[in-house]
């Protein structure tokens, strides 16, 4: 016989499997959403098990036939309800509602952190394939025959007899005397650089990194670190084939020029280092980048993926005027209008056309391909207004 007590849907009329405490359920045979209210849950002054229908004691915490839990806590405020409240006690909240709540919070942030991790193979990937494409060109261009080099090597014994002959004197300087030569001619040049561009252009910002409250940010993991150091502003990566970057908060809304002078602290010259234009967020910016070993790209970061935009094969060009090992490198990026410009020591070597972004904020930065652990010291950083 049916049960005339039970709860049915208002849309056809179909008895509905409520539980006792109530909420939103879903009418099986017709798929709408019913609104129900508690049922009754006790007899006199005992607990009717929801599971089984058993009778409790009121003081009971659990079925004493089935044992299922005749108590639960909000999952708002956490204090301790009878089985069946639909509202809870002591906050008031909607307790299905609540929990239904913070199962699709749970969800959602599940999915941000697999898209999270998605992105940060990408990009891994990436990179890898980059360095694989560089060292295949690389050991394409050192493939110089036997004949050749034989050659080589005459004219340079050739050379030496003939110095040797007419008694032609040679200064020579040691490895420190020469560096500290190259750091002088290099600062004095630095020098009047920046003066030219002051005169030539309205100054936006400049950091000399003596302040360490100036707006960069300082901070250490298993990746690598960033912060105030040695007047400059240092940037360590640790794993292989990572990128690090600092921003400053500052937006800069139309073409700016960037001057910045680069010192590689340690680590392989096989690396990568430079500036960030047109920053608007994590996964979209422009990256004008060299390299010690003397290679230098322009890349587009757009939502998440990495594309060099200075070359027609998408890699990385051999340039001449970077400096190698500890010697200062003085860098210059260009952004103006949809023309990405790069500089090094006074001398362009790479250009690319893109209009993705315009106008953002600025950064420095510097990562690794096959080999950790670079170290990279900032000084001098100013942005004009051309």
């Amino acid at each position: 016989m049916p049960d005339s007590n039970a709860q049915r849907c208002l849309a056809c009329g179909a008895p509905l499997n409520a539980p006792l405490q109530g909420g939103k359920i879903k009418c099986t045979y017709c798929n709408t959403v019913n609104v129900v209210g508690p049922q009754e849950k006790r007899k006199g002054d005992d607990i009717l098990c929801p599971e089984c229908g058993a009778v409790n004691p009121k003081e009971a915490q659990h079925c004493g036939r089935c044992g299922i839990k005749l108590e639960f806590n909000c999952p708002r405020c956490g204090v301790l309800n009878s089985y069946g409240t639909a509202y809870c006690v002591q906050c008031g909240v909607d307790i299905q509602g609540e929990i239904e709540r913070q199962e699709e919070e749970k969800r959602r942030q599940q999915e941000e952190a697999r898209r999270q991790q998605e992105a940060a193979r990408r990009q891994q990937e990436e990179v890898q394939r980059q360095l694989e494409e560089k060292k295949k060109k690389l050991q394409r261009r050192q493939r110089i025959s036997t004949l050749v080099i034989t050659g080589v090597v005459g004219v340079v014994l050739l050379c030496v007899v003939v110095l040797l002959g007419i008694g032609v004197y040679s200064t020579n300087y040691s490895p420190e005397a020469r560096q500290t030569k190259t750091a002088v001619a290099f600062e004095q040049t630095a020098i009047a650089r920046r003066q030219t561009a002051t005169a030539e252009y309205v100054t936006l910002f400049h950091d000399d990194f003596s302040d360490p409250n100036s707006g960069w940010e300082f901070y250490e993991n298993e990746n690598g670190s960033a912060g105030y150091e040695n007047g400059g502003y240092r940037l360590r990566v640790l794993p292989t084939n990572w990128m690090i970057w600092d921003t400053l908060p500052d937006i800069f809304q139309n073409d700016v020029r960037i001057d910045v002078d680069a010192t590689k602290m340690g680590g392989p010259d096989d690396n990568s280092l430079g500036v960030i234009c047109r920053y608007q967020d994590n996964s979209n910016f422009y990256y004008l980048a060299i390299s010690n070993d003397g290679y230098a790209a322009i890349y587009r970061y757009l939502q998440g993926e990495f594309t060099v935009i200075s070359s027609e094969d998408g890699q990385w060009q051999k340039v001449v005027g970077i400096y190698p090992g500890s010697t200062p490198n003085h860098i210059r990026a260009d952004c103006i209008g949809n023309a990405l410009t790069l500089y090094v020591n006074g001398v362009q070597i790479a250009t690319a056309i893109d209009d993705s972004f315009m106008g953002g904020q600025v950064s420095l930065a510097a990562g690794t391909f096959g080999t950790g652990g670079v170290d990279i010291l900032f000084k001098n950083f100013y942005v004009y207004r051309p």
